[in-house]
C-alpha cells in the first residue's frame, strides 16, 4: 500500500494523461519496433525507442499547460483525418441497414435505408433530385 502512496506523490503535479498524442506515439513505436524485427534497418528500431521516450516524457512532464496545448493543436490538425475515418467506420457498422452513395452532381455522400426499391432522392447539399435503386 505504501508504494501506491509513493507513486501518487510522485505523480502529483505531473501531466499523467494518456492523450491522443501519446496514444499515436506509443502505437507508432510498437509498429516501428515490430517492423524492425522483420527488417535489416536498425534505424526503425531506434525511431520506435525515441517515440517511446517521447510519450513517457510527455506523460511524466510537470508542464501540464504546455502538454495540453500540444494535444489541442494536434487534435485541430488531425480533425479532417479523424472525421474521415469516423465516417468510414460508421458506414461499415451500418452497412446492413443503409446504402451509401454519392450525389451525381455535387458528390455529397448520401445514406438511404436498404430494401426500399427505387426511391427518389433529393441531395441535401445541392437539392438535385435523382432516382436510385436501394
Amino acid at each position: 500500500m505504501k508504494w501506491i502512496q509513493r507513486f501518487q506523490e510522485f505523480m502529483r503535479g505531473r501531466y499523467g494523461s494518456m492523450d491522443e498524442i501519446n496514444k499515436v506515439a506509443l502505437s507508432m513505436a510498437v509498429v516501428c519496433i515490430l517492423l524492425s524485427a522483420f527488417s535489416w534497418l536498425s534505424a526503425i528500431k531506434w525511431i520506435g525507442y525515441a517515440l517511446f521516450i517521447y510519450a513517457y516524457f510527455r506523460f511524466f512532464s510537470k508542464r501540464v499547460y504546455i502538454r495540453s496545448n500540444e494535444n489541442k493543436k494536434f487534435l485541430a490538425r488531425t480533425k479532417g483525418l479523424r472525421t474521415f475515418f469516423r465516417i468510414k467506420k460508421q458506414a461499415y457498422e451500418q452497412r446492413k441497414q443503409f446504402v451509401y452513395f454519392r450525389c451525381p452532381k455535387c458528390k455529397q455522400s448520401i445514406r438511404a435505408p436498404k430494401g426500399r426499391g427505387k426511391i427518389k432522392v433529393t441531395c441535401s447539399k445541392c437539392h438535385h433530385q435523382f432516382v436510385k435503386k436501394v
